[in-house]
């Protein structure tokens, strides 16, 4: 029976097209499980930011411009490879600069240490870098005193720094176009005695912009600021002036402040010894608070406050009743 079977052609065709899907169906099934393993391991592709990128130069001589800080990464690979690197912060990418020159050029981005199994493309794949020589320059520092820093009736000397200057170091194009090394002093209250105060150095370039990218052997000064009194310190005097309305009549006249501030030339402050403030009464009906604009000698100026609050303090007069004697003296004999 089999023998017949074997000896019919169609028969050996029937059986071969079995045999051929048997065998679809077995690869099919291979296939299938091979996708199944690699997907139990974890094949992924990612994208990961802020990768750093470090600059391979050996020459100390020269300052690198144009590499980016950080650069993105696509990797593809081992999931668990991947989230282990990126845990670990693993990825890094740098630029070559063994054999760059001075000048500008087109650079590649290359990852650096990837394991077996992993690729990236970094973004950009390219940079533009300007190499410049490195050079180191003295300045003298300036100090600089914010507006308000002394307090009224008090003046500032010539500021003074622990250190006279300071070197700065970085590309030779930056460092040329130093004007200024600028160490600007404020304080959180006026000043009213001499006071040392640290203060951060900063660099500015011809158009006074600041500089950042160079390197300053100091950052910090301390400035000390002289200051004195400046001008005369001189009492007030309240001058009643006018009459007052009837039966008013006035108490008192006191001033919010004692006394006020005077600069100007020397021989003048030294003559004088009150400022006299007259306080118009003619026009007062009971206790107010006047306001009164101070007027000071010619070539002197008020640095204290130029309107003083006087409180002008009334009463009413008393009325007095004049007995008429002569009248007294009938009423005295009638009795």
């Amino acid at each position: 029976m089999i023998d017949r079977i074997l000896s019919s052609r169609w028969a050996l065709r029937v059986l071969a097209l079995v045999l051929t899907l048997v065998l679809y169906s077995v690869t099919t099934d291979t296939a299938k499980e091979t996708d199944s393993s690699l997907s139990l391991l974890g094949n992924d592709t990612e994208v990961i930011t802020d990768v750093p990128v470090e600059v391979i130069n050996d020459s100390k001589d020269v300052v690198v411009s144009g590499v980016p800080e950080a650069v993105t990464m696509k990797v593809t690979g081992s999931r668990n490879v991947i989230k282990a690197m990126e845990q670990q912060g693993d990825f890094k990418v740098e630029v070559n600069l063994h054999n760059a020159s001075v000048g500008t050029q087109v650079v590649k981005l290359e990852a650096k240490d990837l394991p077996e199994g992993i690729k990236a493309v970094i973004t950009p794949k390219e940079v533009t870098v300007t190499i410049q020589e490195k050079i180191t320059k003295e300045f003298i520092v300036e100090p600089e005193l914010s507006s308000g820093l002394v307090a009224a009736g008090f003046k500032a000397g010539t500021p003074t720094t622990d250190v006279s200057t300071i070197k700065v170091t970085g590309p030779r194009d930056t460092i040329l176009n130093i004007t200024t090394v600028k160490a600007k002093v404020t304080a959180e209250r006026a000043l009213t005695e001499t006071t040392t105060i640290k203060t951060n150095v900063t660099v500015l370039d011809n158009n006074y912009n600041k500089i950042t990218n160079v390197e300053l052997n100091k950052t910090t000064v301390e400035v000390t600021v002289p200051v004195s009194q400046s001008g005369k310190s001189v009492p007030i005097k309240l001058i009643q002036k006018g009459i007052p309305k009837d039966n008013v009549t006035i108490a008192s006249l006191n001033a919010n402040i004692s006394e006020v501030t005077l600069e100007g030339d020397a021989k003048v402050l030294d003559e004088i010894d009150v400022i006299e403030v007259p306080v118009d009464v003619s026009d007062v009906t009971g206790t107010i608070i006047k306001k009164i604009e101070l007027t000071v000698p010619a070539k002197t100026t008020l640095i204290s406050s130029p309107v003083i609050n006087v409180t002008i303090s009334t009463g009413q007069k008393v009325k007095t009743v004049k007995q008429n004697k002569k009248n007294d003296c009938r009423k005295e004999g009638h009795i």
